[in-house]
C-alpha cells in the first residue's frame, strides 16, 4: 500500500481514538451510549466507525483485491464510508441509509468476483480454513452494511419492528466483526499444517461456532435476554481459546508474524473474558452504571485497539511484514497504551492525554514501518 491512502487511514484511526474522549471536551456528552437519543450528534459513532468501517473495511477490500495500491473501488468505499460515518453522526439517517446500500453494493460486487454469490466455499472441504474466514469477512461486512440500511429505515420510516436494542449503535459490533475474521484469514494462512486430521476438525468446528455464535449474541442483544447472552459469550469465549489452541499448535516455519499475533490473540482472550464479566454485571449489578461503563470502556478499547489493531495492522503488511513489530517494545507499548490509559482516560483527562500521544506514536510505528533489507552474510 502506498503512503498517501496509509496517510490517510493513520489520520481516521488517529481522529476515531481522540473522538473516543469527546465525553471530556463536549457539554452533553459521554464516552459511552447507554440510552442515545436522535436530536444529539454521537461523537461515539466517528470513533468507532472511523476505525471498524472506514479503515477497517477499506483495508479489508485491499486485502481482498490483492492489489499494491488501493483501487478505485476501495478509494470509492474509503470516501464513502467516511461520509456515512459524518451522516450518521449528524443522525441524517436517510442519507446514511443511501450510502450503505451503495457500500454494500460495492462490496458484494468485490467479493463476487473474488469468490461466489453463494458461499459455498463455507461447506466444501477443499477450501482451506483461511479461505473460509477470509471469504466469511467480507460477507459479513456486505450483509452488516445491508442489515444497517434495514434498521435505520424502519426506525426512522416503516416502524414495523420497534425493537428498542435495534439502533445504528449496535453494529458498533457487527463492523468490527468483518476485520476480526478476516484476522483469523490472515492466521490460518500462514500456519502449515492446518490439514492435519484433529487441528483440521477443530479449526472447522470453530469456524462455525464463532460465526454462527457472534450472529446468535448479537440477536439475543437485540432481543434483551442477558441469560442467553451469558451463555452464548461463555461458548464463545471457550471457541476464542480454541482457537489460540490451533495457533499455537500449528507449525509456523519462523515467520515474523507469530509474537505480533500471539499478542492479538491475548487481547482476544481478554476481551472474551470483560464480555462475559460484563454480561454478568448487567446480571447482578444493573445499577451500578460507573463501574459497569468501566468495564465496557476497557472491552471496547480491547476489542477495538488491541485485538482488532494488530488485524488490521498484519492485513496492512500482509506482503511484508516489518521485524520490529515483533519486537517486545512495541507489543509492551500497544498493552499500555490500550489496556491501562485508554480506559483510565474516560475518567481522568491526564491519562486521555498521555493515551492519545502515546497513541498517534504507536499507529504511526504499526503502520508505516518497512521491512528491514536482509543482511549480508
Amino acid at each position: 500500500m502506498g503512503i498517501r491512502p496509509k496517510t490517510v487511514i493513520w489520520i481516521l484511526i488517529v481522529a476515531g481514538f481522540i473522538f473516543g474522549y469527546a465525553g471530556l471536551m463536549v457539554p452533553g456528552q459521554s464516552a459511552i451510549i447507554e440510552t442515545p437519543r436522535e436530536d444529539t450528534f454521537q461523537f461515539q459513532r466517528l470513533h468507532v466507525f472511523f476505525f471498524n468501517l472506514v479503515s477497517g473495511g477499506t483495508i479489508l477490500l485491499y486485502f481482498t483485491e490483492g492489489k499494491s495500491k488501493l483501487t478505485r473501488r476501495e478509494w470509492i468505499f474509503l470516501s464513502g464510508s467516511f461520509m456515512f460515518s459524518i451522516a450518521a453522526f449528524l443522525n441524517l439517517y436517510l442519507i446514511a441509509s443511501v450510502l450503505s446500500l451503495f457500500l454494500a453494493f460495492i462490496v458484494e460486487s468485490i467479493r463476487i468476483r473474488k469468490f461466489s454469490f453463494f458461499p459455498s466455499d463455507f461447506f466444501e472441504s477443499s477450501v482451506p480454513l483461511s479461505g473460509k474466514f477470509h471469504h466469511a469477512a467480507i460477507l459479513c461486512l456486505s450483509l452488516g452494511l445491508l442489515i444497517c440500511t434495514g434498521v435505520m429505515l424502519d426506525n426512522q420510516i416503516f416502524h414495523v419492528l420497534n425493537l428498542p436494542y435495534l439502533i445504528l449503535d449496535d453494529f458498533y459490533l457487527g463492523f468490527s466483526f468483518p476485520l476480526s475474521l478476516a484476522t483469523f484469514a490472515v492466521i490460518f494462512s500462514m500456519t502449515q499444517d492446518i490439514r492435519r486430521s484433529f487441528l483440521s476438525v477443530l479449526g472447522i468446528a470453530s469456524f462455525w461456532i464463532v460465526t454462527l455464535g457472534v450472529i446468535i449474541f448479537f440477536v439475543f442483544i437485540i432481543l434483551g435476554l442477558p441469560i442467553a447472552e451469558f451463555l452464548i459469550a461463555i461458548v464463545l469465549l471457550i471457541d476464542v481459546l480454541i482457537l489460540y489452541y490451533i495457533f499455537h499448535e500449528s507449525t509456523w516455519g519462523g515467520v515474523e508474524e507469530k509474537r505480533f499475533l500471539t499478542s492479538g490473540m491475548v487481547f482476544l482472550i481478554t476481551t472474551g473474558v470483560t464480555g462475559v464479566l460484563l454480561v454478568l454485571w448487567s446480571i447482578f449489578a444493573p445499577k451500578e452504571v460507573q463501574g459497569r461503563n468501566f468495564l465496557l470502556q476497557t472491552h471496547a478499547y480491547l476489542s477495538l485497539y488491541g485485538w482488532n489493531l494488530v488485524g488490521l495492522t498484519t492485513l496492512v503488511h500482509y506482503r511484508n511484514f516489518p521485524q520490529r513489530l515483533h519486537g517486545i517494545s512495541i507489543i509492551l507499548l500497544h498493552w499500555i497504551t490500550v489496556s491501562l490509559l485508554a480506559p483510565l482516560g474516560y475518567g481522568f483527562t491526564i491519562f486521555a492525554i498521555a493515551a492519545i500521544v502515546l497513541f498517534v506514536y504507536l499507529t504511526r510505528v504499526l503502520l508505516f514501518s518497512r521491512q528491514e533489507p536482509a543482511k549480508p552474510q
